[in-house]
């Protein structure tokens, strides 16, 4: 059996993928819904969900785990580096 060391940073960032995925997939169900009440409780769910990801994306800040501030190539760049245990 393969040796897999799972950390939770690991962890996290495939919560916050997750995370993202469903935000998107709710945003879709809510500018689809036709009954008012479906997409009340879509939009429930939606806003409840973003602010899970902010808090979510706040922890991982706070731990130096995820960088949202990075410009799109440089969070590339990082993300290679730490693949490559450069990092």
């Amino acid at each position: 059996m393969p040796n897999i060391n799972i950390t939770d940073k690991d962890i996290v960032t495939d919560l916050l993928k997750d995370s993202k995925f469903a935000i998107h997939s709710l945003t879709v169900a809510v500018s689809e819904a036709s009954n008012p009440e479906l997409r009340e409780m879509l939009t429930n769910y939606l806003n409840a969900a973003i602010d899970d990801h902010f808090k979510l994306t706040d922890m991982a800040a706070s731990k130096n785990w995820y960088n949202p501030a990075l410009a799109p190539l440089d969070q590339v760049k990082q993300d290679l580096a730490e693949s490559q245990g450069l990092m």
